[in-house]
């Protein structure tokens, strides 16, 4: 069904005009200027083919914690790193400076781990917390690397990641709020 949704939506926002992006097939980007109008036009456009609904401000969505302030809005994914932990078994664990050992080099040698498929969800799970969590990317990166055949050092270097995830929960994403409406990098 989702799957199904999704062309019926995809196919809606192209035919407005929308092109989707090479490097992520389900973001649309128009590039038509920017102008309340254009906007109030498109949302009725979706209204008029789909049910929508206002649910009011935005506070959660797909496991995003969404703050609004006079500066901007703050992203957090605490709750969903929670989960995380619970899921390894690590809600307690001690917390950690770095997402990385600074120190050691990370060995390919040894056996493969007996549950490469908890290994694989465990980095799946952490890459989607990167989404609010820039800080993780380059550790989870690393992990993911090892994706096909994890050995008992790549699940140390999750486990540590977990380590650093619970010692630094509460961190959260700003987006500065901005009177102009475009997006730069």
């Amino acid at each position: 069904m989702p799957r199904a949704w999704f062309e019926c939506f995809a196919t809606f926002v192209l035919k407005l005009g929308f092109t989707a992006t090479r490097s992520d097939s389900s973001l649309f980007v128009l590039c038509h200027g920017c102008s309340t109008r254009l906007l109030q036009y498109i949302v009725d456009r979706l209204r008029d083919e789909f049910t929508i609904m206002d649910m009011g401000e935005l506070r959660f969505f797909l496991g995003i914690d969404v703050k609004r302030t006079s500066d901007g809005f703050y992203l957090s994914q605490e709750r969903y790193a929670a989960d995380i932990l619970e899921h390894a078994g690590m809600t307690n664990c001690w917390p950690v400076p770095t997402p990385v050992d600074l120190k050691g080099k990370l060995s390919s040698d040894g056996a493969e781990i007996d549950n490469a498929k908890a290994y694989r969800s465990l980095a799946g799970a952490l890459q989607y917390l990167t989404i609010t969590r820039p800080d993780l990317a380059f550790a989870v990166q690393q992990a993911y690397l090892h994706m096909h055949h994890p050995r008992a050092a790549h699940m140390m270097m999750l486990k540590r990641i977990l380590h650093y995830v619970r010692g630094m929960m509460s961190l959260s994403l700003h987006l500065c709020a901005s009177s102009e409406l475009t997006i730069t990098a």
